[in-house]
């Protein structure tokens, strides 16, 4: 019996060092990262799911496929999402970031000549539009962005398309949006999953998804975009300060 508790002693310790510490496999993979001396790297599959490395890898591997990945080096932070099989950059699998979870880093750079990280939009909520330049609806929402903006000092407002500079700035000059854009952000979109444009996504001051949703119909009247706008904010804000809650209730005015 001495010997199998010594047993399932060693057993444990092992299991214990063998998650604390990552694989020589997996080690070597970050390092090509460049994230810095504490890199924290988390991996999704195809659908969104969070994974560990060896699985990750096996799926690669295994499936031949190819990876998203979007991350802060500043930060050391990223995080890599299996795509679909067979598909390639701007072919997303679902859109797959909900209530609660935390975005995912990115530094991209702002059409106002910065490079901007999620780090830069904490302590206020955050409104993000997702865009490009030939989108229809994209181009309907910008009157009710604009004005939306205007009336909340309060917040964050960031637009973000997968398109270059020339592209978005194009895009601003013709069609007025006020909002600070960030371009080449194809691997940010991926890795959410976004493939319908526009999507709206906020933020909480802590950078977790508080709500997100497919942008307004075309055929609404612009009083009535920014009434839908207004109703969609705040109910994310009540459902994220009620998730935070201690009591599952948000707390008292």
């Amino acid at each position: 019996m001495r010997r199998i508790a010594i047993f399932l002693s060693l057993l444990s310790l092992a299991i214990t060092a063998q998650a604390a510490n990552p694989s020589s496999d997996e080690q070597h993979f970050v390092a090509t990262l460049h994230l810095g001396a504490t890199p924290q790297v988390h991996y999704l599959d195809a659908n969104g799911k969070s994974i560990d490395y060896t699985n990750f890898a096996q799926q690669m591997h295994e499936g031949r496929r190819h990876y998203s990945i979007t991350h802060d080096t500043e930060a050391g932070m990223a995080v890599l999402r299996l795509r679909p099989a067979g598909a390639r950059a701007g072919e997303p699998g679902r859109f797959a970031f909900g209530r609660s979870d935390t975005f995912p880093p990115f530094e991209l750079p702002s059409l106002r000549g910065s490079t901007q990280r999620l780090s830069d939009f904490h302590g206020h909520y955050t409104l993000v539009s997702f865009f490009f330049a030939e989108c229809a609806p994209c181009i309907a929402e910008v009157p009710t962005l604009n004005a939306y903006a205007l009336e909340h000092g309060d917040m964050n407002f960031v637009a973000i398309t997968y398109e270059n500079a020339d592209t978005a700035r194009q895009f601003v000059k013709e069609r007025g949006l006020d909002w600070n854009v960030l371009y080449h952000g194809q691997a940010l979109t991926d890795t959410l999953g976004v493939g319908i444009y526009p999507t709206l996504m906020l933020l909480d001051p802590a950078g977790r998804v508080a709500g997100s949703a497919v942008g307004m119909s075309m055929q609404d009247d612009p009083a009535k975009r920014l009434a839908d706008l207004g109703s969609w904010v705040e109910q994310w804000k009540r459902a994220a300060a009620s998730a935070q809650a201690p009591n599952g209730k948000p707390p008292s005015p």
